[in-house]
């Protein structure tokens, strides 16, 4: 277990030292990023037992330009404009097409300076827009891969979630293929941890 912990360890140091900025234009065209919330909470087995009380929200990006997409996420405390908009700003590069739900928190997105457009679907009515054709598909699938994933993990406790999650995001960037992913993980002990001469 321990060496497991400190292989996560080393993954949340290397997206500190290289943070996640997700593309704003491929080529001549602006990139589409999708944006969206997700809570991570226990549910009872066989309708036994109590919910989480405090479930644990994610808050995701994610670049639909790659196949899979690739993402990027982030535990908050609040889901509110003060804390998701600094976060997509961060993240991000500039001339940035993001879309995403009806949720209040992104109402004044599109005022960041890295967001060129910023277009919403209301999944009151519609999964894909039938006039635009926006959508959050890929954020969707993205986050049913995470939960695919930690399932396998048989889950984790919820103050180790920012690491299990900085794992997920090493992999997609540095872990394909296995050797090669092996070889990265290798270099990045070697830099976290510089034997003196």
């Amino acid at each position: 277990m321990f060496a497991k912990e400190y292989v996560r360890d080393i993954c949340s140091w290397k997206l500190l030292q290289m943070p996640i900025r997700l593309r704003g234009r491929v080529g001549l065209h602006p990139n589409v990023c999708q944006i969206d919330e997700f809570c991570f909470s226990h549910k009872p087995k066989h309708h036994r037992g109590h919910p989480a009380r405090h479930p644990v929200w994610v808050f995701g990006i994610v670049d639909t330009s790659t196949t899979p997409a690739t993402g990027y996420m982030e535990v908050v405390q609040r889901r509110d404009a003060a804390t998701l908009l600094p976060i997509i700003q961060a993240h991000v590069l500039p001339n940035t097409t993001i879309h995403s739900d009806e949720w209040r928190a992104y109402h004044r997105a599109i005022q960041l300076p890295n967001i060129a457009i910023h277009q919403t679907v209301n999944h009151s009515y519609h999964f894909r827009d039938p006039a635009t054709g926006v959508h959050t598909n890929h954020i969707e699938s993205y986050w049913n891969r995470v939960k695919l994933r930690l399932k396998r993990m048989k889950g984790c406790h919820r103050h180790m979630l920012p690491s299990y999650l900085d794992e997920i995001m090493w992999r997609e960037r540095y872990g394909k293929p296995r050797q090669e992913g092996l070889q990265d993980l290798v270099a990045d002990i070697a830099a976290r941890y510089p034997v003196p001469h």
